[in-house]
């Protein structure tokens, strides 16, 4: 009798031991799912910022002549543009900088690698810092996440050629005497 119970408690032992198993392989697959689907998140979330930055571009591409007269406006020189070209302007820079702010927001949540986020706030911070950009953004600056203000208020301008200086030629006689 004593042998039939050592066997009982043995076959306990090993179906325990083999319910722990199972419960350490399940988690290790879902370990293995969970960062297969971060990953897949995070390709995706790539792949709807150049979505979006694309079907930003069209608009500007678009409205190309309202836009560069835009982002390098003045007060007066703004004050030339027809109505309807002021909402035009108005329109693409608050759809870029909206943009722009998504990018932010998901670079915040871990979504966007620091080699992705260096080139986007670099760029966005280009065109943050155009004089027609920094008027607009006088006038509607509340219309964004604090977060992002923030960053785009408190961030130096990047060291890149803007559209501003290719347009005006400057960046061009630049590189040529270089």
């Amino acid at each position: 009798m004593s042998a039939a119970t050592m066997t009982l408690e043995q076959l306990n032992i090993v179906l325990q031991l083999v319910g722990t198993l199972g419960v350490i392989g399940s988690l290790i697959f879902v370990g293995l799912q969970v960062r297969q689907n971060t990953k897949a998140t995070r390709v995706q979330v790539q792949e709807n910022m150049t979505t979006g930055y694309i079907s930003v571009a069209q608009v500007l591409i678009e409205h190309a002549e309202v836009f560069t007269r835009g982002i390098a406006a003045t007060r007066e020189s703004l004050a030339s543009f027809s109505d309807a070209q002021k909402m035009t302007y108005f329109s693409a820079i608050f759809a870029m900088f909206k943009h722009f702010e998504n990018i932010h927001s998901q670079r915040e949540r871990g979504f966007i690698d620091n080699e992705s986020w260096i080139a986007w706030s670099e760029h966005a911070l280009m065109y943050f810092n155009q004089p027609g950009v920094k008027m607009r953004w006088e006038l509607r600056r509340g219309s964004f996440n604090p977060r992002f203000r923030n960053f785009l208020e408190s961030s130096p301008p990047p060291n890149v050629t803007t559209f501003v200086e290719i347009m005006g030629g400057s960046a061009i006689s630049r590189q040529v005497t270089e």
